[in-house]
């Protein structure tokens, strides 16, 4: 059995209307829609937070607030996505996870293999000159975590929808190389990671890791038929990378640790990009492993 054939139940939904326009309609009527509800988002919080270094921590996520606020705007993301679904396509946004039960069972089982491995990894020793330092008290930290895992959930999912769910199968529908469904949204997904304003001379290599790890999700989704593997890796990703250990200043509100070092440092983020990657194979190989349950 070709081990991407649960893809084509996850896909059967967007059949009805897989013609080429309607997929360049959609993606124009998403972007139109997203940029909109952002500016009026951002627009809201300004006009509460007029300080300049109110606006600093809120582009730069440096405070519990900033994040929150930060992590909030991806209901734009869900939003523009439920409209674009609705009025160009016909479909649910929940048509996109595939089965339900399917979806919460992949989910739980990848999510808790996850959480070992994760949690293994974190009693790793890092290089002395990268180890981490404690950024927030533990009972703070374990205060915030509702609020800090709730938004991450929310964020992880509007990506996965769009990406993995909308875009992926829009595209698989119509061709059946996996060169295309797969690695185009991939590096859609990777170019909008690229930040040379923030990440410097590293912005190419994270962005390029963003479109490896498109790929990995794209391929767990295609191996399942649901969202949920997927899901359950960019959630748990995420919460190690802006919840237990983030970089000093950058996205670090919500950090019961930080490294030693912010974006601007090229040379750290080197030596962290090959560690960052054996550990995205892992999490890889641990997906899958939980799949076969």
């Amino acid at each position: 059995m070709n081990a991407y054939s649960p893809h084509d139940a996850l896909i059967a939904p967007a059949l009805k209307s897989s013609s080429p326009w309607r997929l360049l309609a959609g993606i124009a009527l998403f972007v139109l829609v997203f940029a909109v509800l952002n500016v009026v988002w951002y627009s809201a919080v300004k006009s509460q937070f007029i300080l300049p270094d109110a606006l600093g921590e809120i582009s730069r996520g440096t405070t519990a607030r900033g994040m929150a606020i930060l992590l909030s705007s991806f209901f734009c993301l869900l939003v523009a996505l439920w409209m674009t679904l609705h009025l160009i396509h016909g479909r649910s946004m929940l048509g996109l996870i595939g089965p339900w039960r399917m979806f919460r069972t992949q989910t739980l089982h990848v999510f808790a293999l996850l959480l070992v491995l994760y949690g293994l990894l974190f009693l790793v020793p890092t290089p002395s000159d990268l180890a981490p330092e404690q950024a927030l008290l533990f009972v703070k930290w374990l205060s915030l975590i509702p609020l800090s895992f709730t938004l991450l959930i929310i964020q992880c999912c509007a990506e996965e929808l769009l990406f993995r769910g909308y875009l992926q199968s829009q595209l698989a529908v119509r061709f059946r190389s996996p060169l295309l469904w797969m690695v185009l949204p991939s590096l859609l997904f990777g170019a909008l990671h690229y930040e040379p304003a923030t990440y410097g001379d590293a912005a190419i290599w994270l962005a390029l890791w963003s479109s490896v790890f498109g790929i990995v999700a794209a391929d767990l989704t295609a191996r399942s038929g649901t969202l949920g593997p997927a899901i359950a890796l960019h959630v748990v990703n995420n919460f190690m990378a802006i919840s237990v250990t983030s970089m000093e200043g950058y996205w670090d509100g919500f950090a019961l640790y930080t490294y030693p070092f912010g974006p601007d440092d090229t040379n750290a983020l080197m030596t962290m990009l090959p560690l960052e990657g054996g550990i995205l194979l892992c999490g890889w190989l641990t997906a899958r492993i939980a799949l076969r349950r």
